[in-house]
């Protein structure tokens, strides 16, 4: 045994959790800071792999009553510094990959962040952490006491690998593992993915300039005076590989590498494509399996037949997405997914002949394949946009618009225009003005009291129109769509153009322009009108008010736009109100993200059956919906797809 000093607070450890949608959770609270007198301890003196071992005996969850001191390097920090706290895994060698993991472990005095390949000692008890929905182990110490042994800080050579050496290596391992040796890979970075954000940004890199995605550096370290990573550098980049797998599909990839630039080549030029059309960029794109990308580079030449959402500067790059056919009334035939808008165009426009440059992608999900070029290179070719009005659609009733959407394949849209009139019989959501335009979805029938016959999805509202209201008649205009999704087919019409007819509002259906609905009503998170991952406190859609609070946690309720979910992490409650009482809610979630069942509300009695979260017995105008549940990750997370709400009779 061995003398050691601690802080007296030790003993409340983990006692304060908080979650987060991050990789790692924010730090636990420390009353009183990391400066308390500390008392003697002792230690029983482990190396990594004892620990290990030594946690493994431990109960699913358990701590160790024992403390002890854990000698070792420093092989990978996790996330930065927050309240003075940082976590990072250790090892035996300054090779030995991640085996036992530090979280949150308080840094020592003049100390500002850890790094790797230093050589520390942690004091603490052992915990045998067990992710809930995963039923992985983790051996840690949870806010150890930190001894920096030797400097160390720079991160050790790795073995010397190509790109395609690296794929072979991480194909070798086990789903999900990390290699215990560390690699450097060599090769040029040919797609930027996202922004920087805390001085890291992802990319992919090949063994050549236009070698296509094949080594992912997910998250890597930004050298220091390097703003931002550019398509063409010449990289190496350090640390040890990972086999991530996420539904079968398997991507090989080193995270928070670090990252030396070897020749600055950002500035290269896109490389002219092999010339195709439309028509022929789809043949060439099923041929490809599904969820590849071409290794040739082509030039599709056609004209905007659609614009999806507004300019997006999240990159760093002005983006926009839009549809492309080879004649101006095509339809959707071809995608560019978040094309950069070339210098001097504020935005793309439908009706613009343009020649867009990259490699094509076979993208499939539920099914249904979309051909398409991500991030191209575009050249204005004419500048045919904005003046040509919407065609006019030939006139259906929205029975008719069902029978049309019903002839076609599930997912699939016409390929023709059409015109459907009825009147609004119910309103999702709060207006959105996140592409920039307001929109507003809305069903509506050939008659006020109709019911939800036909979708107007994300519709947009007329200049001098504040919201849609129910009772109101309109004629939207677009393409039929046939969405599907659990089997359910929605006959809709997304992004239509909307004329008002008859001014309505006040009478019929159940939107009512905000006050309590006359019946039940069914809200979908993305119609919620919240900001993408921005706290928020109050909004009312449809009459019914929802109130959003943190109870402490440092991560308040967000909607993201990734999953169109509204998230509730570990002490957050929302809390809804209506003008009449509310007798039953239903919250229908994300998969395996119900707060591992451990949701209260009140008043009202909770039944959860993953995905779903039934909320009966209520009775009053307004219910307060709690995660109760301590542990951390997506399964502590209540992630909310959508409400639907009975009122009492």
């Amino acid at each position: 045994m061995k003398k050691f000093w601690k802080p007296l607070l030790f003993a409340a450890i983990g006692v304060f959790a908080l979650s987060s949608c991050e990789d790692v959770p924010a730090p636990y609270e420390i009353p009183g800071g990391g400066g308390a007198t500390p008392e003697p301890i002792e230690a029983i003196e482990t190396t990594c792999a004892e620990a290990v071992e030594l946690t493994n005996a431990l109960g699913d969850g358990d701590t160790s009553t024992e403390v002890y001191s854990v000698t070792g390097y420093i092989t990978e920090v996790v996330g930065e510094v927050s309240r003075n706290q940082q976590t990072f895994w250790m090892a035996d060698t300054q090779n030995g990959g991640r085996i036992f993991e530090a979280y949150w472990a308080n840094l020592p005095e003049g100390v500002t962040a850890f790094k790797a390949g230093t050589k520390v000692k942690v004091t603490g008890k052992l915990t045998k952490y067990v992710n809930a929905n995963t039923g992985k182990v983790t051996a840690e110490m949870k806010n150890p006491t930190v001894e920096i042994l030797e400097g160390g800080g720079d991160t050790p050579a790795g073995i010397e690998v190509t790109c395609a050496e690296a794929v072979d290596l991480t194909n070798a391992l086990e789903d999900g593992a990390t290699s215990a040796e560390v690699y450097t890979v060599t090769g040029y970075i040919t797609e930027v993915v996202g922004s920087p954000s805390k001085n890291q940004q992802t990319f992919w890199m090949a063994d050549e300039k236009g070698g296509g995605k094949v080594f992912e550096a997910y998250w890597a370290n930004l050298p220091a005076g390097v703003d931002a990573f550019k398509v063409g550098m010449k990289v190496k980049i350090t640390g040890s590989l990972m086999k991530y797998v996420k539904d079968g599909k398997v991507t090989p990839e080193i995270k928070n590498a670090a990252v030396e630039i070897l020749e600055d080549g950002g500035d290269t030029p896109t490389p002219a494509g092999t010339e195709v059309t439309c028509a022929q960029a789809v043949d060439l794109t099923n041929a490809l399996e599904d969820g590849a990308t071409s290794s040739e580079v082509y030039t599709v030449t056609g004209y905007i037949t659609e614009v999806l959402g507004a300019v997006s500067t999240k990159t760093g790059t002005p983006q926009q997405s839009f549809w492309m056919a080879d004649t101006k009334d095509g339809g959707k035939v071809f995608e560019a997914y978040y094309a950069n808008v070339p210098t001097g165009v504020s935005e793309f426009k439908a009706g613009m002949k343009v020649k867009i440059t990259g490699n094509l992608m076979k993208y499939v999900k539920d099914g249904k394949v979309t051909p398409e070029i991500k991030n191209a290179t575009v050249e204005i070719l004419e500048d045919g946009g904005g003046d040509t009005p919407t065609p006019t659609g030939t006139d259906v009733t929205c029975a008719q618009a069902v029978d049309l959407t019903n002839a076609l394949e599930d997912g699939a849209t016409s390929a023709e225009t059409y015109s459907v009139t009825g009147y609004i019989t119910e309103v999702l959501g709060a207006v959105s003005t996140k592409t920039g335009t307001p929109q507003q979805s809305f069903w509506m029938a050939d008659t006020k009291d109709g019911g939800k016959v036909f979708e107007a999805y994300y519709a947009n509202v007329p200049s001098g129109v504040s919201e849609f209201k129910a009772g109101m008649k309109v004629k939207i205009t677009g393409n039929l769509m046939k969405y599907v999704k659990d089997g359910k087919v929605t006959p809709e019409i997304k992004n239509a153009t909307v004329e008002i007819l008859e001014g309505g509002g006040d009478d019929g259906g159940s939107g009512g322009g905000g006050d309590t609905p006359e019946g039940d009503v069914t809200i979908a998170a993305s119609g919620m009108g919240l900001t993408n991952n921005t706290s928020w406190t109050t909004v009312t859609v449809n009459g019914v008010t929802f109130t959003a609070d943190g109870g402490g946690n440092q991560n308040t309720p967000k909607y993201f736009d990734n999953g169109s979910n509204l998230r509730m992490y570990p002490k957050n409650s929302l809390t809804i109100s209506a003008g009449k009482n509310i007798a039953s809610i239903v919250l229908t979630c994300t998969s395996g993200s119900v707060a591992n069942g451990n949701v209260g509300a009140e008043p009202g009695s909770v039944s959860v059956s993953d995905p779903t979260i039934t909320i009966s017995g209520i009775n009053s105008k307004t219910v307060k919906i709690s995660n109760n549940d301590g542990s951390t990750g997506a399964a502590s997370q209540i992630r909310i797809e959508s409400i639907a709400i009975k009122f009492a009779e």
